[in-house]
């Protein structure tokens, strides 16, 4: 046998020796990059836990949060961060207990500084484990979202503050609105008792004056009402139930029939859904819409109000189309505004309110509504409502 072929043992141990020790400072100098960017990071506070949560490093990031050298809390138990109401419920020992059982805890909540202050602190604790899958410490990363915490706190106390400004200021519409009944009553009384009784001998202009007041009582009784309606609307919404529409609105049909008869109307309904929803306040919407539709209707055409549904993406979308006078395409969003009026009064009586109820109705069964409209072509109003009806 040829030796010479053999390898040489002891060159063979050299560079498998010479590759260790290449392989164990390529080790060496990633851990020590890893431990670098670990220690050098700011923003986030980056603990190593024993398994019985006490503190073994700690970063820059740790002591800019926390407020400790290093020094100062190696060895103490990661309690230390909380409020004493949290030690006594117990947190940091339940958020070891789950990151021993699932792996991982979050937690958000307040935690304390060593100068006493308290900043909301978002949590990650994570279990470590050796060779043999047993849990040999945690990973626990802090970060400081006092900040974020502060403005959604804010946002929450003027949302509620907003809410009891508009109930507040429902309730006092409503009170106003239903004081103000009972002497327009009067006025209306008194005026068309004048009108009636000394009427016809009264000079002309003062005749057209107390005609005027008349008008103008009857006017403000009407808008009385509508201010009534709407803030019944916008106020605690009852309990949802299943709402066929087809028969509800054939009925706001019937209670137009005078109209529709006088001005040769033609309305062409093809059956519409059932929906979850408050049924006073669909019929209401629906009475608005097709006496809007009634009311300004083209002149010159024969009325065709035309009301379809169809479904998508789990909604019904619901149109009701006329031929009327229309609007102009830059008011479509301006029209919905409370007391918003395109038409004069004189020759379209309202109030203003017909449309923003419509609105509030819709919002309140979480629906939308649009509209779209030409001068001299008519107006397309399309209402959308979840599709999901009730068990």
């Amino acid at each position: 046998m040829d030796t010479r072929s053999l390898p040489d043992d002891s060159a063979s141990f050299e560079r498998l020796r010479l590759l260790a020790e290449q392989k164990n400072a390529a080790l060496l100098r990633s851990e020590e990059r890893y431990h670098k960017m670990v220690e050098e990071v700011e923003d986030y506070a980056i603990l190593l836990l024993d398994p019985y949560g006490r503190i073994m490093n700690w970063n820059k990031g740790a002591e800019k949060i926390k407020g400790y050298k290093e020094a100062e809390i190696i060895g103490h138990n990661f309690r230390i961060f909380y409020r004493p109401e949290d030690q006594k419920r117990q947190i940091p020992e339940k958020l070891i207990q789950q990151a021993r059982t699932a792996g991982k805890a979050i937690h958000e909540g307040w935690r304390v500084r060593k100068d006493g202050t308290t900043f909301w602190g978002s949590v990650v604790l994570t279990a470590l484990h050796d060779d043999y899958n047993n849990i040999i410490g945690f990973s626990k990363v802090t970060r400081d979202l006092t900040e974020r915490k502060v403005s959604e706190d804010k946002i929450k106390q003027y949302t509620k503050e907003l809410e009891a400004q508009n109930r507040d200021l429902q309730q006092f519409a409503y009170a106003a609105a239903h004081d103000m009944k009972e002497p327009l009553r009067k006025v209306q009384f008194y005026t068309s008792a004048l009108l009636e009784g000394i009427g016809a001998r009264l000079p002309a202009k003062e005749k057209t004056y107390l005609e005027r007041t008349v008008d103008a009582a009857h006017r403000m009784q009407g808008l009385i009402e509508d201010l009534l309606t709407y803030t019944r609307i916008s106020g605690e919404v009852p309990a949802f139930e299943n709402v066929a529409l087809t028969p509800l609105v054939a009925e706001v049909i019937s209670h137009h029939q005078e109209t529709i008869a006088s001005i040769h109307a033609i309305i062409d309904m093809a059956p519409l859904p059932v929906v979850p929803g408050i049924s006073f306040q669909l019929r209401q919407l629906f009475d608005n819409l097709i006496g809007n539709a009634l009311k300004y209707h083209h002149t010159q055409k024969t009325p065709h109000i035309i009301i379809r549904s169809t479904s998508d993406d789990n909604k019904h979308i619901i149109t009701v189309q006329d031929n009327g006078i229309g609007f102009e395409p830059q008011n479509c969003e301006k029209i919905f505004e409370l007391f918003e009026r395109l038409h004069g009064r004189e020759s379209y009586p309202g109030t203003g309110i017909g449309l923003a109820l419509c609105q509030r109705i819709v919002q309140n069964h979480q629906g939308t509504i649009s509209a779209s409209g030409q001068v001299g072509e008519g107006a397309t109003f399309t209402i959308t409502l979840p599709e999901t009806t009730m068990e």
